[in-house]
């Protein structure tokens, strides 16, 4: 604490002067001094009753100077004089002492009712008053302790700040309950009342009794010290209680959200440094509470996403299905994302960290392995409803899958791949279920393809295989449109897949020039037909419209080289198109030599392994011939 007003006291040991008549003249000069700085017109009394501790307490500091030389030995002449006009003994003194002590202290311990202007000038009165004692106290720090009054130091600032934290334990020890909140626990309501006492004194401070005291004295931040310790130790007892999940989670949102609010207030972030106060729980208090919690939130989430998923099986055995807008539907997805962020949002506000609250994430995790357990049952038994049950969750499994990748950051990274992963493996073996018996009801057209009625009738050929692809197309009609257009374009591949796996497997050659190009041709028209057909149905896949005119272009060169050219512009594009693709695709054109067929598949083997190391730093997405199994 620092001082704008000061008042002299005798600079040096008045023992230590040597002359007599130094002495005399050292003290008169005291009083001269002392006499001018006293005001005449207000007695002590008057003073104090007038609020004016500064000057009251100027006068008792120059009363207590004069006591002082009158103690001092060998003044001489001067002594008897001093006796006759000094009236006040040292009782009368150190009485009028404690009065003024008693009125400044007073005021101090008053100084969060401050309700005018008045009543701040008198506060300030008072700190500057305790500020001009603390200055007198180093005045005398000089001096022995025989030398000096008794009661010097008084240490009137540790008086200051011990009061100012009796008055702080004070007023959150007896904050008044807020009959306004609704709290049905009474650990909730004790915290409410102490958080909400701590604000309005905080904010009290900050507006209005911080302009009372020097600004380099930063009495904010010793507010914010006592309220903050106050606080803590208010927690510490609550925590040692042993709380229930309730009343642990009302603690937790104070320390880590509720208060740091408070502290974030404008108006006192300004003044008060937050980093000073330190955390309001230790670790060791803190950490067993958030176990507490997290066990508790993921118990109630993990019952929850199970009861829902039950409701979900319970409706599957018993044919119920709902077709909403002509789209199979369920909610199980809208229930799940809800509760579940819920309850990460709620952990995050109540532990105050993200890291921390992923914790909960992981019942997703354990929720999703669940669902796939069901939805494995669903395919494998076959219910008349099975087909219909699937659609509907085609579109919860999109749901999940958009929701985990939107909300990433509320996973850690292994629980967010393990969730697409399952995600992913649901929706590949749903799709896996309906192509399956798409391909299974082709599987005789199929033969046709490449045969030699296929060359004389490839278009006809090609129209009965899509009447049938169109057949399928409309059992999809309630399906999502999302869904539906991932769908069919996995039958659009798996066709297109179907239809070189064919050509290639089947034993008919094209043993010259003109055969070859009736081939090709056959092949483009058909190409066109199906990409048509199927894009009118819903697939997306529009990168599969130049494959099958590229094999066809294969069909009509007859030079090597060229046909070497073309390979290497089928590699770069097609990362997946091997040696054996190649073979199968070339053994078509009959009238090529072995020894040129031996020519071309060497060239392919240079240009394979000249290509490796670029793409194994791309990930193409034109990946189709791997799905057509030709061994």
């Amino acid at each position: 604490m620092t001082n704008e007003t000061s008042c002299a006291l005798p600079g040096n040991h008045l023992s230590s002067l040597c002359s007599p008549e130094m002495r005399e003249k050292l003290v008169k000069f005291i009083f001269h001094k002392k006499k001018s700085k006293i005001p005449v017109d207000l007695t002590f009394q008057q003073n104090l009753q007038e609020h004016h501790f500064v000057d009251a307490g100027k006068q008792l500091i120059d009363r207590e100077n004069r006591l002082f030389v009158l103690k001092q030995e060998g003044i001489g002449a001067m002594k008897k004089k001093l006796l006759e006009e000094e009236e006040d003994s040292e009782a009368k003194l150190v009485k009028d002492y404690d009065d003024w002590l008693k009125l400044v202290m007073g005021t101090l311990e008053n100084s969060l009712k401050l309700n005018s202007a008045e009543e701040q000038e008198i506060l300030k009165e008072a700190v500057q008053a305790i500020l001009q004692e603390e200055e007198q106290d180093v005045q005398w720090e000089g001096f022995k302790e025989t030398e000096r009054p008794p009661w010097r130091p008084r240490r009137c600032k540790q008086k200051h700040e011990a009061l100012l934290q009796t008055l702080v334990q004070s007023r959150m020890q007896h904050a008044p309950l807020d009959s306004s909140v609704e709290a049905h626990s009474s650990v909730k309501n004790y915290i409410f009342c102490k958080g909400k006492q701590l604000r309005e004194d905080l904010l009290k401070v900050v507006t209005c009794v911080s302009s009372c005291y020097p600004e380099q004295d930063n009495v904010c931040q010793l507010y914010a010290t006592l309220y903050h310790k106050s606080f803590s130790d208010t927690l510490r007892k609550v925590a040692n209680y042993g709380l229930c999940d309730d009343d642990c989670i009302v603690l937790l949102s104070w320390v880590n959200n509720h208060y740091h609010y408070i502290l974030n207030d404008s108006r006192i972030k300004e003044v008060i440094d937050c980093t000073q106060l330190g955390p309001l729980l230790p670790e060791d208090i803190i950490n067993p509470l958030e176990q507490q919690f997290l066990t508790t939130n993921e118990n109630e989430l993990s019952t929850w996403l199970h009861g829902a998923l039950n409701r979900e099986e319970s409706a599957w055995q018993e044919g119920k299905i709902e077709l909403i807008d002509q789209k199979y539907s369920c909610h199980l997805h809208i229930d799940v994302i809800q509760c579940f962020d819920s309850s990460v949002r709620s952990a995050q506000e109540v532990l105050g960290d993200e890291t921390k609250a992923r914790r909960v994430s992981c019942q997703m995790s354990n929720f999703l392995t669940d669902y796939k357990t069901f939805h494995d049952k669903v395919i494998k038994e076959k219910q008349t409803n099975s087909e219909a049950v699937l659609m509907a969750n085609l579109w919860c499994i999109s749901q999940f899958r958009d929701y985990i990748i939107r909300k990433a950051h509320l996973f850690p990274e292994e629980v967010k791949t393990n969730c697409l992963s399952l995600l992913n493996a649901m929706r590949d073996s749903s799709h896996a279920y309906f192509t399956y018996h798409f391909h299974k009801d082709l599987k005789e057209l199929y033969k046709k393809l490449g045969s030699s009625k296929w060359l004389r009738d490839s278009e006809g050929i090609c129209e009965e295989l899509l009447a049938k692809v169109e057949e399928h197309i409309q059992k999809f009609k309630h399906l999502h449109d999302r869904c539906c257009q991932e769908l069919i374009g996995d039958l659009h591949k798996g066709f297109l897949a179907e239809y070189v796996r064919k050509m290639m497997k089947n034993k008919i050659r094209f043993a010259d020039k003109e055969k070859q190009e009736k081939a090709a041709e056959a092949v483009c028209k058909n190409s066109d037909s199906i990409h048509a057909r199927l894009t009118a149905g819903g697939s997306n896949m529009d990168w599969l419209k130049d494959i099958l005119p590229k094999l066809a272009g294969l069909l009509k060169l007859q030079h090597p080289d060229s046909i070497k050219l073309e390979l290497c512009d089928l590699l770069r594009d097609y990362p997946d198109f091997s040696k054996h693709h190649v073979t199968a695709w070339l053994s078509l054109k009959s009238n090529l030599s072995a020894s040129e067929l031996k020519q071309i598949l060497n060239s392919v083997t240079i240009s394979l392994n000249q290509l490796k190391e670029e793409q194994e730093s791309i990930q193409c997405s034109k990946n189709f011939f791997s799905f057509v199994r030709i061994k």
